[in-house]
């Protein structure tokens, strides 16, 4: 009887660790398996972009770096390698493309798809962190010193760079980092905001209109948006509800809400809850991204901090009052710790177990002995009080081998339901990885959005899911999330909502689109992507 009793404890506890375990988030790496580990080998990676360049359905990679450094720097490769293109082969593998206009040397610090003149195939912006001058006197180091920013026109896959005739890659915008993509006067066409980091001399982000033909003119001035915006990171969403895109920027942390048809108003906020107090000179703000995290329809802002002890930050958002949402830094009552023993300058909100909570994914890791890593991402265990929580995939230890890297864009590249990262590398000694989502499989869908009058791709398009038969009941809401790309740092992402299910066999879907229309669809089943035309 009393050994019936252990074995049936024993059991019961072997239960709760399996099905704790089952819940776990795990990546394995496949940057070989895929093909993509000699292709950028040595590669001083920095910006890269997920993005279907060729219209078949699976998402591509593009990846850039940093040419200037000396050889050894490029071990084992003999030197500087220049960007990538790799074309998704369906079947788990890339192969490089070879096209010259992609494949320079520069000082890439960031890169995004988009679809800018609306015709169904994704160009694509490359920001370049010129100096404008170099003391070599010719080759690759002196190229990429000089290379400024550029935009590239997809002519049925082949890339044509049209930087100049476009106005978006001015040569007053020498430092770029992070590209925002929104349509900000609600014209149908995609704009671009391009961040200027802080360190040069009068730094200027710019705000390009879309004029059509793929012609861009800088609108500061008309929108009232300040000559002095600094910033790393970008995020975009539609923060106080008026059919118009707002922006976050980090590193100078400032907020900017849509006022009127066409014109930027800085919130308040930027100087309270935002404004950051530096313990070091090098202490940045930098990634930034919006998710739900506590399922009440609300977006919330996450920030990634450039420094050796990152801060890293999550604000909750609380509501609109007089107008403008208002957010509170909740960090320290999530469970993140008060700070990560390594840079985390990029981040992302996914549901990377696919249980229906947003995770948050830092793009640090843990580097072990056999050459393995462990991102750091935390899972989203629930809400308390209204606050969620999380937990980290193990301990942060005092002497614990921890790496960073640069960006980390998110996208399920074999379409199995689980978002998977492709994480860039700078450093010497690691390489850029292709980290599959190995985690228990539960229940997905995947949104797109097909505009019309509005942006094709949908940019800008909220999409919540509830439970069956429960459309717009806020008790039965499972997920909000707004299509972007481009957030968090030097990364591009495909525009598409992911959502975890867990259980759910079938789901009812509202897509509320910037012109205040709201499309609706019931019983719509799950594990498939979902596409929805205006």
């Amino acid at each position: 009887m009393q050994r019936s009793l252990v074995c049936s404890l024993f059991l019961v506890m072997l239960a709760v660790v399996n099905s704790a375990n089952a819940w776990q988030i795990r990546f394995v790496e496949t940057t070989r398996e895929a093909g993509l580990l000699k292709p950028i080998e040595g590669i001083m990676g920095h910006g890269g972009a997920w993005g279907d360049f060729d219209g078949d359905g699976d998402i591509d990679l593009y990846v850039g770096g940093f040419c200037d450094r000396p050889n050894e720097e490029y071990a084992p490769a003999s030197g500087p390698v220049a960007n990538r293109l790799f074309r998704n082969l369906g079947n788990g593998k890339f192969e490089r493309v070879a096209q010259p206009a992609l494949e320079f040397f520069g000082r890439t610090s960031g890169a995004v798809f988009a679809d800018l003149d609306n015709n169904g195939s994704l160009d694509l912006y490359s920001a370049n962190n010129s100096k404008g001058r170099s003391r070599h006197e010719a080759g690759v180091r002196r190229d990429a010193q000089l290379r400024y920013s550029n935009l590239f026109r997809n002519d049925n896959g082949k890339f044509v760079d049209i930087s100049a005739a476009s106005g978006a890659c001015p040569q007053t915008i020498r430092t770029a980092r992070n590209i925002g993509v929104f349509d900000y006067d609600n014209d149908g066409l995609l704009d671009l905001l391009v961040l200027e980091d802080l360190f040069i001399k009068e730094p200027r982000s710019v705000l390009f209109r879309n004029r059509g033909g793929l012609k861009f003119e800088d609108v500061n001035k008309r929108v009232g948006l300040p000559d002095d915006i600094f910033g790393l990171g970008v995020a975009v969403a539609d923060l106080n509800r008026d059919g118009r895109p707002d922006f976050f920027v980090g590193h100078s942390n400032r907020l900017f809400l849509s006022s009127g048809k066409t014109r930027y108003v800085e919130s308040k906020q930027s100087q309270t809850v935002f404004a950051w107090k530096p313990i070091d000179r090098e202490e940045w703000p930098c990634g930034a991204s919006f998710g739900d995290l506590n399922g009440d329809g609300r977006l919330d802002l996450v920030v990634g901090l450039h420094f050796k002890a990152a801060r890293n930050r999550i604000y909750l958002n609380m509501g609109i009052r007089d107008g403008e949402p208002q957010f509170r830094d909740v960090t320290t009552q999530t469970g993140l710790p008060a700070e990560v023993g390594n840079k985390s300058p990029h981040v992302e909100v996914q549901d990377f177990d696919n249980d229906g909570r947003p995770d948050i994914y830092f793009s640090t890791a843990w580097l072990h002995d056999d050459g393995s890593i462990t991102p750091l991402v935390y899972r989203n265990t629930g809400v308390k009080n209204g606050i969620p929580q999380f937990a980290s995939p193990r301990e942060m230890k005092q002497g614990d081998n921890i790496v960073y890297f640069p960006a980390g864009p998110s996208g399920d590249y074999d379409g199995d339901g689980r978002i998977d990262l492709f994480l860039i590398n700078w450093f010497r000694g690691n390489h850029s990885r292709l980290m599959h989502n190995e985690s228990p499989k539960r229940h997905w869908l995947d949104v797109k959005v097909v505009g019309k009058t509005m942006n094709r791709m949908g940019l800008g398009a909220r999409v919540s899911i509830y439970e069956t038969n429960k459309a717009g009941d806020p008790q039965a809401l499972l997920g909000t999330q707004e299509i972007t790309t481009g957030y968090g740092y030097a990364s591009g992402q495909p525009a598409v909502c992911h959502f975890g299910l867990s259980l759910h066999k079938e789901v009812d879907i509202m897509v509320k689109l910037p012109s205040g229309r709201t499309i609706q669809e019931d019983g719509i089943t799950t594990n498939r992507t979902f596409l929805i035309k205006e």
